[in-house]
């Protein structure tokens, strides 16, 4: 439908610059012929109106698209692309993922004023039609369709098609650049190994002269993989500001998303914000967040950071590394606290390989999050594995022992169990937790387990962890908790806590067990084995 209505708004323009003022249904009644005359004149891109259905379609699908081509009421050129864009955007078309108040952002993150741009990709269709001087703009993709095109012809803009941003190398720079890439594609240039996005953001950071915009996922922000571009954004003191979107901003996904605007006229000892917006819905939505990122404001969404932060993180550029939220900023006031490796050894379980063909194999139990049961102790591992003598000494050093604390950092990020006296002498952690061994008198395994499962520090994970997919969660921000050191009567009474919590677990328990016990007391289900005898 978005190329069908776009051939239209194109034969309807140059039909009007050859009319006049005519209205647009008086002026080709036959759509056949006037296509078969835009076919021949406009080379190339003439194969859009050649290979358009529109003239075959029935009537009923050709005033569905006239219905739409209504709404483009302004006839200038720039009013119909504008228009077109804002009516594709609600036909769901597959390749728009940038919404028309998004496309604004970036183009004022850019702010290219005279100068040159250049846009990569597809989805920054909606970034083109805000620039303040489009016919200046060159609009580059790996393969054109008729809606890109028309945009693009309507505006004036040069529209290169090729797969000249593939490469981590630039063959010229622009003074700036725009870039929507698709999320995380594999396999996306011949001459990288980056996923497609972070090539992107690479790619326009060498690119620009200016200032340059990126919309990329939030892997960006933390994988190993895009380290390399992290440090060099970073150390080049290229890194102007990090915008973080919410899921449901972005059109035809769920993903959250992430925009990060470098310039290269900062000067040396500027701040770099953080933000974490909401999505755009107004102008002056728009306009606030344009005034954070130039005035680098700190507000009750935004916060600033400068290099040598940064870098101290190891280039981590997780938002809620810099912008704490609630749980993080009452850790920082607590008192009398110190980290949690500083009363408890932190093991890192690793992945075991299963040896079940060796012979001679060790065999343990490997607890999971599936284990935990629901008051919180870990019951009996499900999980069987068999460990050659190459790998015993690592599942030996993630043994469990009673006393000990798992805490969850991968997937179902902050689940907490305690082991108890039933943990068998081969039970082991998996690799989706992390051990926690109280050391010494300050803090017992009861006090530790009500602070872990506490709503404060479950909140402080989700703020903490990362992941677009999975939710993981650092060994060192698990380290870096901070534990409030407390006198004997505050630590007896969470420790007298605990042992109410597991009496009122165990009287559910007996409840539960008592029902199903009232529930068969009556019409129960006999046994198949019964002899038919035996019923009478």
């Amino acid at each position: 439908m978005a190329d069908e209505l776009a051939v239209l708004v194109s034969w309807a323009s140059l039909s009007h610059k050859e009319h006049g003022g005519l209205e647009w249904s008086e002026q080709q009644p036959d759509l056949g012929y006037a296509f078969e005359q835009m076919t021949e004149s406009l080379g190339e891109h003439g194969r859009f109106f050649s290979e358009s259905r529109l003239p075959k379609l029935s009537a009923k699908s050709v005033n569905a698209i006239k219905g739409h081509l209504n709404a483009l009421s302004d006839a200038s050129a720039i009013g119909l692309a504008k228009a077109l864009v804002a009516v594709v955007e609600g036909l769901e078309r597959s390749g728009q993922v940038i919404t028309y108040k998004l496309g604004r952002l970036l183009a004022e993150l850019c702010a290219p004023g005279q100068e040159k741009t250049v846009l990569h990709h597809d989805g920054s269709v909606t970034a083109l039609v805000a620039l303040e001087n489009p016919e200046k703009a060159d609009l580059s993709m790996r393969t054109v369709s008729a809606y890109s095109w028309v945009v693009s012809d309507l505006l004036g803009s040069t529209l290169t098609v090729g797969d000249a941003f593939g490469s981590e190398t630039p063959p010229g720079t622009a003074g700036f650049v725009i870039s929507t890439p698709p999320f995380q594609a594999s396999e996306f240039s011949k001459s990288s190994k980056l996923k497609s996005d972070e090539l992107a953001v690479l790619r326009t950071a060498r690119e620009c002269r200016v200032r340059g915009v990126v919309c990329a996922s939030l892997g960006i922000l933390f994988s190993r993989a895009a380290m390399g571009i992290r440090e060099e954004l970073i150390n080049e003191n290229w890194l102007d500001a990090v915008i973080g979107l919410p899921k449901g901003t972005l059109l035809n996904t769920h993903l959250a998303s992430v925009i990060l605007v470098i310039n290269k006229d900062r000067e040396k000892d500027t701040p770099i914000v953080f933000i974490d917006a909401e999505a755009p819905q107004t102008d002056s939505d728009i306009d606030k967040l344009l005034t954070i990122v130039r005035n680098k404001k700190t507000s009750p969404q935004s916060a600033t950071a400068f290099q040598s932060d940064l870098q101290k993180n190891d280039y981590d550029l997780t938002i809620s590394r810099y912008k704490l939220g609630r749980a993080a900023q009452q850790l920082k006031q607590l008192e009398s606290a110190v980290s949690l490796d500083g009363v408890a050894e932190i093991v890192r379980a690793q992945s075991l390989k299963d040896a079940d063909d060796h012979e001679g194999a060790t065999v343990f139990l490997e607890a999971s999050v599936r284990d935990i049961t629901e008051p919180g102790r870990m019951g009996l591992p499900e999980k069987t594995v068999h460990v050659d003598k190459k790998n015993l000494r690592r599942a030996q050093s993630q043994r469990l022992y009673p006393g000990d604390l798992l805490l969850a950092i991968k997937g179902s990020v902050g689940r907490v169990a305690y082991v108890d006296d039933a943990c068998g002498d081969n039970w082991v952690a998996s690799q989706a937790f992390v051990i926690i061994r109280p050391k010494g008198t300050a803090v017992s395994s009861p006090y530790l387990y009500r602070y872990l499962a506490s709503e404060l520090i479950q909140e402080y994970i989700e703020e903490t962890a990362t992941g677009a997919v999975m939710a993981l969660l650092k060994a060192a921000d698990v380290s870096n908790i901070q534990v409030p050191l407390p006198d004997a009567e505050f630590k007896h009474a969470v420790e007298s806590t605990h042992t109410e919590i597991l009496s009122e677990y165990d009287a559910i328990r007996e409840h539960r067990n008592n029902i199903q016990g009232f529930e068969k007391r009556h019409w129960t289900l006999k046994s198949t084995n019964t002899a038919p005898d035996e019923e009478l």
